[in-house]
Parts: structure tokens; sequence; C-alpha cells
């Protein structure tokens, strides 16, 4: 199967660089379209701050955006494989979900495990949703 648009997220864990890997050398042999997304949470303390301007809350999200995806960057740029970059806010599995929609993503190429903790441990894990609330191919990298 021949897949036109690949979706890569990465939270920036080890895991995800590994996907991102894969993702770069999958995108290159085939000539697929590549998407690479992290999806930021703003911490709740952050949008109570009394006074805090919107412009805050948009530096923390592009920051820790840029941060997240700055080695995956890297290792699609050193295999010669162009990627679209966004930064999307809210909690990681919908944001990936949804983006397989607005991208038009035939296939999500994600770690397993990523920086979910404990949270993760109690609710699932960000893979498992998203494997269970897309209608394309999902391929978790160990």
């Amino acid at each position: 199967m021949a897949f036109q648009r690949i979706l890569v997220p990465t939270d920036g864990s080890e895991h995800a660089l590994k996907a991102s890997r894969i993702g770069a050398e999958m995108a290159r042999d085939s000539g697929a379209q590549v998407v690479l997304l992290t999806a930021v949470s703003v911490p709740q303390a952050l949008i109570m701050v009394a006074g805090i301007g919107q412009n805050v809350v948009e530096e923390y999200v592009e920051q820790t955006g840029r941060e997240a995806l700055a080695a995956a960057i890297e290792v699609f740029q050193q295999a010669g494989v162009g990627a679209e970059v966004k930064i999307e806010v809210g909690p990681a599995a919908e944001v990936i979900a949804d983006q397989v929609v607005v991208s038009r993503a035939d296939l999500v190429v994600m770690g397993r495990r990523g920086l979910g903790g404990l949270r993760g441990l109690l609710l699932g894990s960000v893979s498992d949703r998203v494997v269970h609330s897309v209608d394309v191919p999902v391929l978790l990298v160990p």
C-alpha cells in the first residue's frame, strides 16, 4: 500500500524520535508528504494567573512546541525529507485524531510510549487512544 501523507506526531521523547526516523525513511522511500505534529497542553495554572496576556500563552505554546519538535525536525532534515510542521494546543490524542482529518493523512507513525507519565498509565496511552479513534493505519514504534 502506498501512502501519500504521513502524520508523525512527536512529544520530544526517545520513542517519538524513533518513530520520526522511521517516518522519514518511509517518506523518503515512497515520496509521501509529511506532517510533523506536536500537541501542547497549556497548564491550567498559566491560564488562571490574573492579568496574564494572551501573548504569554502563545509564547509558551510556541516555545514548548518548538522544543518538542526540534530533534524530529533535525531527523527529517538529515534524511532530506521536507515536512510541514504544526504546533497545536490540546490533549495529544484528540489533536492527533483531528489532524489526521485536517491534513488528510493516510498513515500515522508514532511512538508507543511518550511523555505521558502516571496520567497515561491511569487513563491509557495516547497511542492506544489514537489507534481507536482514527480511520487510517497507525504504525506504532516500540
